[in-house]
Formats: C-alpha cells, structure tokens, sequence
C-alpha cells in the first residue's frame, strides 16, 4: 500500500460552453469545433471529443445546445497530464476560432438544471484499491468541490456558490451503489476508474493544479479517512449554496495533514469573482474573463464572429452524425457495463 501513487493513473474532462459574437448563451455552431478536432486527425479522436444537450422540454426551450468536452488521456504524473490538457485547449483553440470560450458551471443567467458544465477527474486502480481511493477522495469532496466552484447564480434571484451542484443535475447526492452514474462520485461501469464529478469547469491552471494535486495525494493515501455519506448528502446543500462552511473547514483541516492546500482557494472561489464582474460590467466581461484564464497556455488570440448556420450544419452532418454509433455504445455501457478489475484507460 506504500507504493498505491505507482499504481494510480490519472485522466480529465473538461467541459465548456462557446459563444459566438453577441451571444451569451451556446448554439449548435458548436458541433462545428468537434467536426474540425474530430476529422483533423481522421476520426483518432472520437473518444476524447463530446456533445452535451439540454434535456426536458423546459430546459431544451431556453437553450438546446449545451457544453462541449474533450478528455486527455491516461497518465501516471500530474506534469504529463497537465501538458496534455495545454495541448488539448491550444487545439480546441484554434479549431474554435470565431468563439469565446466560457469554462463555468452554467450560463450566466440561465435558468435550466439540466444544461451544465464540469470538470472529471478519473483515478485508475486496481479493483482491490477502489474501495480505499473511493472512500478517501469522497471525504476530500467537499474541500475540492468548494476551491472548484464556477457557477454564480447571476441575474436569477438565488444565492448560491454553485448553481450547477445546487442543482444536483449529472451529479447528485451518493448513493449506497457507488456505479450509479448520476453521483459526485462514481465507480465508472466502462472504465473501472473511480471518478470525481463534482467540479466545476476551472479554467485558471493554477488553481486547477492545486486541486489535482490535491486529489492525488489524498487518492493515495494509504489509510482509510472518516468518511460518512450520509453527512455529505446532508451537508453538501449549505456548501453548494455558501462555499466555505464549518463543513468544509473541518475536512480541510484534516486534509492538510496529508497535503497542503491553499485555504485562500476556498475563500475566494471564481464565482464570487464573476458575480462581481457580471454584476458590474455586464455578463460579456465576466465570459472574457473565463476565456482569458482558459487560453492563456494557448498563445491563441480571440477571434468573435457572428454566428453561422452554415457552421451549424457542418457540425451536425459532420461531427454529429458519424459520432453517434460510439456515442449509443459509450452509453450503453455507462449505465450498463461492468467495471473491469483492473482499468485499461480506454475511452
């Protein structure tokens, strides 16, 4: 068990909306970054690149078209992983040439549970580790969810940290079965990979560092951490809402026994940064400022265009269309494959 850190690999999804000039909500010109990533290199890519869509009639009538993803790889270090993620947004960069990326937790403004966007952090280890790497990243939760949140509640009359794990849509409360797909935490049915999924998108990679970091060593910690599921359902409403509460002070405390982590981090959350932009400014400043922190590794420039049908359509008939037998398959074994003892990485 001392050597657990050898045994865990590591992989990340990043999850972002992109606006077109004028726009403040996402379109499916969308898709049409997916086509350009997906053909560039013939297809290779199909299993790191996703479409995500709002789900219910409410939610689909006031925005359709939802977040887009792409994923890096499978790693054994946090450095290979991170230049893998800088090379994913230079690439998604200069395939979205004409929009703004906007890595955050929900639209500003945007009233709809059901249309997201998050950050996935996957943990690979063998089927006699999960259980000790489960139990010990779902007591550090809290205090990862909190130095993640990016989901101001703007212009919607609420107060919360964080509408999107407010809304508990695509996360949600744990469950006795850890495979549910549903959760903050999962045992993944495709992957065998013990996977966080409360996070919001973190744009900023000094931030974001922090937090894997974080992760990483508490996922190989070699003892078993005080975690109580109940307690987390019942005390993640106050912390998705308030940010830092006693909560979440206390766990803190104990994490940095293992490892330490920056307290100003759950003190001043990217949220509270855009509510004050947003509020402001205007809802344009605190998308640019999302896009700022995102591609800044990049070296790409920003480029606004109007939007464009024609874009949409490519994407569709070029992205959409050719993705969607893998999409029904990665479904189908989301929901109902079974883990393997010991994850291969594929996506």
């Amino acid at each position: 068990m001392a050597h657990l850190r050898q045994r865990i690999s590591l992989g990340l999804e990043e999850e972002f909306f992109l606006l077109e000039a004028g726009r403040t909500l996402p379109t499916l010109q969308s898709l049409d970054t997916l086509r350009r990533l997906y053909w560039r290199r013939a297809g290779r890519d199909r299993a790191h690149l996703a479409s995500n869509f709002a789900r219910g009639k409410t939610d689909r009538r006031r925005c359709f078209m939802s977040s887009i993803e792409v994923s890096t790889g499978v790693h054994h270090s946090v450095e290979s992983l991170f230049a893998d993620l800088v090379e994913w947004r230079k690439r998604v960069a200069r395939a979205s040439r004409g929009s703004l990326c906007a890595p955050v937790g929900a639209p500003l403004g945007l009233d709809a549970p059901s249309n997201t966007a998050g950050l996935h952090l996957h943990f690979g280890v063998a089927g006699k580790h999960r259980d000790l790497v489960y139990n010990n990243l779902a007591y550090a939760l809290p205090v990862l969810a909190v130095a993640s949140q990016n989901s101001p509640t703007v212009a919607l009359g609420r107060d919360a940290a964080s509408y999107r794990m407010s809304c508990n849509f695509a996360s949600g409360d744990l469950r006795e079965d850890r495979e549910y797909r549903f959760q903050d935490i999962i045992v993944t049915k495709r992957l065998g990979t013990v996977e966080v999924r409360a996070l919001d998108p973190v744009p900023d990679l000094e931030r974001l560092r922090h937090i894997v970091e974080l992760a990483v060593a508490v996922a190989s910690h070699p003892e078993r951490l005080p975690f109580d599921r109940d307690r987390y359902n019942a005390e993640k409403p106050k912390f998705a809402v308030h940010g830092l509460t006693p909560f979440v002070r206390e766990v803190w405390d104990r994490l940095e026994k293992i490892h330490p982590f920056p307290l100003e981090l759950l003190e001043r959350t990217l949220s509270q940064e855009l509510t004050e932009l947003a509020t402001s400014q205007g809802p344009e400043a605190a998308y640019r400022r999302l896009d700022e922190l995102w591609r800044r590794p990049t070296g790409v420039k920003l480029e606004l265009t109007p939007h464009s049908k024609w874009r949409a359509l490519a994407g569709l008939l070029g992205y959409y269309a050719p993705q969607l037998p893998y999409m029904a398959i990665k479904g189908w074994k989301e929901w109902y494959g079974k883990p393997p003892d010991t994850p291969d990485g594929k996506k």
